[in-house]
């Protein structure tokens, strides 16, 4: 398996996309609440090519459902379509560790400074420093990492 190097939810596509059997990955689609107009239309872009369906399917997915495109719900949408063996590429993600304070243990510079680390808030609280939050955006690919500042 090849995790490409890619951040956020987006980096498991690839090699989810190369696992879906040709006789599951409109099911697949379906339980990520894709309409069946749209599986139509991707299955006639993409030739019928199975693993270009599926990343085009995981790609409008993403999209549409910016932060709520978690791990979590992949795996249920892979579980609920019969590809739970699918589901196991997906790795729990630790939680961020978010820098709270520098501290200096003494004035000489002996020591370098420590970080201290809170854990995110579980809240529903959104941050965005472009004013945008992902699922307004109405672009066709972005990098997920954006997600994760």
């Amino acid at each position: 398996m090849a995790n490409r190097g890619k951040q956020g939810i987006s980096k498991y596509f690839y090699d989810i996309a190369e696992e879906v059997p040709a006789d599951k990955w409109k099911d697949f689609a379906r339980k990520l609440q894709m309409q069946e107009v749209k599986i139509g239309r991707i299955e006639v872009e993409e030739n019928g090519m199975v693993k270009e369906c599926c990343m085009k399917v995981l790609h409008q997915w993403r999209m549409k459902n910016g932060r709520k495109a978690t791990p979590e719900a992949l795996r249920k949408a892979l579980d609920d379509a019969e590809l739970g063996d699918i589901a196991e590429i997906i790795k729990e993600e630790p939680e961020a560790r978010i820098p709270v304070q520098e501290t200096s243990s003494n004035s000489s510079g002996a020591h370098p400074p420590t970080t201290q680390y809170s854990q995110p808030s579980s809240g529903n609280t959104k941050r965005s420093y472009t004013g945008l939050q992902p699922e307004d955006m109405d672009c066709e690919d972005y990098d997920d990492s954006l997600l994760d500042l």
